[in-house]
């Protein structure tokens, strides 16, 4: 399944480790800090990983044109 906006985000936020390792190891808190940094990410940015996440979808159609979910 291809990834959308939000998860393409975490990734990289993640990847980027903006989140202390202790917290990182609850992942119940982790995905509560990022969501909230993802609800106050600007419009502008966030248009961008929409944009990333259309990629995505269009690069998976094209590697599993049958695929539905």
């Amino acid at each position: 399944r291809p990834p959308n906006a939000f998860i393409l985000f975490r990734s990289e936020f993640i990847k980027r480790q903006h989140v202390p390792g202790n917290i990182e190891a609850n992942h119940g808190n982790l995905s509560k800090i990022i969501g909230l940094c993802w609800r106050n990410l600007p419009f502008s940015e966030r248009d961008v990983w929409e944009c990333k996440a259309r990629i995505a979808m269009a690069e998976h159609k094209a590697k599993y044109p049958n695929y539905r979910f």
